[in-house]
């Protein structure tokens, strides 16, 4: 007697993978903002690769994940993309092997869990799988916590940017220093964990996508770029953008004499900032000096209430002579998410007519912002 056969349609695609793998891929290349909400995949015979990407493919993030099995041909490679729903719902709904059918005629991909004998079914859409133009060239190996770092200090006031002007639409890192910011603050970082051969610009639309890919990704990540791009990758995962973006030179304003400079306890700075910024996010820091004393305050200015704190600080050096006045109006709320980011106890602030700066240090890095005069 001849056994029954179940013939498979030459444009039928079959592959098993684990729902805990998804669960994991997807997590790896989830984007917080600006997704395009499209999963990219190219298939082969071995692995499943996963990309996400923002609208404009200006950034992206892939990884890869091994099959059970599959039964494409050695050499074959099937690009296809679906909603990104659809892959988060397949690693919340199933704890098992998961059997795929890419139909290329029905444009369809249908799945069914180990054990169950019914399949469902959701539309994809099909590509021609190309393959990179170019090799990227090796830059730099860093340790991915000292580039995730690096990276959210820098950026701590990009956000700022001040309408029409172009001169901070970038973070830049070279030279073993991290720096970004707009006209009224900047903000670099310093460590002897960023090499002097890593460089390049990360855009300012792209700053929180590669954080936040960055922050996934553990030990030393792989930096390269190509003519066009910019590439880090740690393991499977690998995230990209499109070059564009600059940082204007400003690492000689922290070089700027300055009036007089105060060591002070971070979460206590904090807390004054804090109950200033109730009445308004326009302050003024105000430094009195005398023969025996040297009294630092920080007042909000507003029309309708005023907050007046002590800044509480130990003297370190100072070039007023006694009796001399010396104010400085800022914006509280740069100065707060300054404070708010420091991860050592104490801290340096320095101030001049111009010009406030706050300095952290420890054996590892060293964080100064310099955050301009209101007018």
């Amino acid at each position: 007697m001849l056994q029954e056969q179940v013939l498979v349609p030459a444009t039928v695609r079959k592959f098993v993978i684990h729902s805990d793998q998804l669960k994991s891929a997807a997590r790896a290349i989830s984007l917080p903002s600006r997704s395009s909400g499209t999963i990219t995949m190219m298939l082969s015979s071995s692995e499943l690769r996963l990309g996400e990407s923002t609208p404009d493919n200006g950034f992206s993030v892939a990884t890869a994940v091994d099959l059970v099995r599959s039964n494409l041909a050695e050499d074959e490679i099937v690009g296809f993309e679906f909603p990104k729903q659809l892959l988060a719902s397949l690693g919340h709904h199933y704890n098992c092997e998961l059997s795929f059918e890419l139909d290329k005629e029905q444009d369809a991909l249908a799945w069914r869990g180990s054990g169950r004998s019914f399949h469902m079914t959701a539309p994809v859409r099909f590509f021609e799988a190309k393959s990179r133009a170019e090799e990227p060239r090796h830059l730099a190996q860093v340790d991915a916590r000292v580039l995730y770092h690096a990276i959210g200090y820098a950026a701590l006031l990009i956000e700022n940017r001040t309408a029409g002007t172009q001169a901070f639409d970038g973070l830049q890192i070279s030279g073993g220093r991290a720096r970004s910011g707009y006209l009224g603050g900047v903000s670099l970082y310093r460590s002897t964990g960023l090499p002097d051969a890593l460089s390049f610009v990360l855009p300012k639309r792209n700053v929180n996508n590669a954080r936040a890919a960055i922050g996934k990704m553990q030990g030393a990540v792989v930096v390269a770029e190509t003519d066009d791009a910019v590439f880090i990758k740690s393991g499977s995962t690998e995230l990209s953008w499109i070059k564009t973006g600059r940082c204007r030179p400003f690492d000689g304003i922290f070089d700027t004499a300055m009036a007089a400079t105060f060591d002070v306890a971070v979460a206590e700075a904090l807390d004054s900032t804090t109950i200033a910024r109730i009445a308004s996010d326009r302050g003024r820091v105000v430094l009195e000096t005398s023969d025996s004393n040297h009294v630092l305050s920080l007042l909000s200015i507003s029309p309708t209430s005023r907050y007046d704190v002590a800044f509480k600080g130990a003297l370190r050096e100072c070039s007023l002579a006694p009796g001399s006045k010396l104010e400085l109006n800022i914006n509280l709320a740069d100065l707060h998410r300054v404070l708010l980011s420091i991860r050592t106890l104490d801290a340096e602030i320095s101030i001049t007519k111009h010009l406030l700066i706050v300095k952290s240090a420890c054996a590892d890095y060293v964080e100064t912002s310099a955050l301009a005069a209101l007018h």
